[in-house]
């Protein structure tokens, strides 16, 4: 199985939504207060995904050779990842990792980036720790319930 990595044009919305969603359903909603879920839900259908990536945002694709969407990383602001998914089958085979490393080095070589911020999920918090990235302080709770921990990664 090779596995290829391109940016996304708006025509992958729609598979980038499906694929947030399963994700998101299996590894966040569980924690995570109903009132959340809607407008967490909303933010990743495909209408709003294809105004990000027509906005600007970069979306980090990582695709199977059989044409299937495996993961997606999204940074705003050459800084902030605030997507990053990868599909549960896939879990365990360095998918994740090489996700990350384009995604940084992009915003490297684009922006010069030195520092990134994201806000985790509980069940990510292990995944971000292993890239390197800290706590920035206490959990968050958004107006919706939504439980995040922000962290980040500074570059030597």
């Amino acid at each position: 199985m090779t596995i290829r990595y391109r940016l996304a044009r708006p025509q992958d919305a729609l598979e980038i939504g499906v694929l947030a969603r399963r994700v998101t359903r299996r590894w966040i909603l569980p924690w995570q207060p109903a009132s959340a879920a809607g407008p967490l839900l909303r933010g990743m259908d495909a209408r709003a995904i294809r105004g990000k990536i027509l906005a600007g945002q970069r979306f980090h694709l990582a695709w199977q050779d059989n044409g299937r969407l495996v993961g997606v990383a999204a940074m705003r602001d050459d800084s902030h990842l605030f997507q990053f998914f990868v599909s549960t089958r896939m879990h365990g085979r360095g998918i994740a990792r090489r996700l990350w490393q384009r995604t940084m080095r992009d915003a490297v070589r684009r922006a010069g980036t030195r520092r990134f911020t994201l806000k985790a999920s509980a069940m990510a918090v292990p995944v971000y720790l292993h890239f390197g990235f800290v706590p920035s302080g206490p959990l968050l709770v958004s107006d919706t319930g939504l439980v995040t921990q922000p962290m980040h990664l500074d570059l030597r």
